[in-house]
């Protein structure tokens, strides 16, 4: 899901060197709890690709994918809402 957020796993474990260069951006922008949605944007990827690379790194233990809220989520227009504003920002 796009509005699936994302963090480092241990804020003190550097990424191995033989990550891909997308890999070690996203996780380098994990720093700070993240959406999906937000870090495809910033790294100008497509969805699906960002999707895959986030979870080669959470079964590599590097990033945590936060669990998606069931029951009480956010009506489509409060994601599509929240989505602009991230995309607003990274266009300032």
């Amino acid at each position: 899901m796009v509005q699936t957020l994302v963090s480092r796993a241990d804020e003190r474990v550097e990424p191995p060197r033989n990550l891909m260069p997308e890999s070690e951006r996203i996780y380098r922008l994990c720093a700070q709890v993240r959406s999906v949605a937000e870090i495809s944007a910033e790294l100008k990827l497509p969805l699906g690709v960002t999707q895959v690379l986030i979870s080669d790194l959470a079964d590599q233990g590097l990033v945590y994918i936060h669990p998606t809220i069931t029951g009480h989520s956010p009506s489509e227009n409060q994601v599509l809402e929240r989505a602009l504003r991230g995309l607003e920002r990274l266009f300032q």
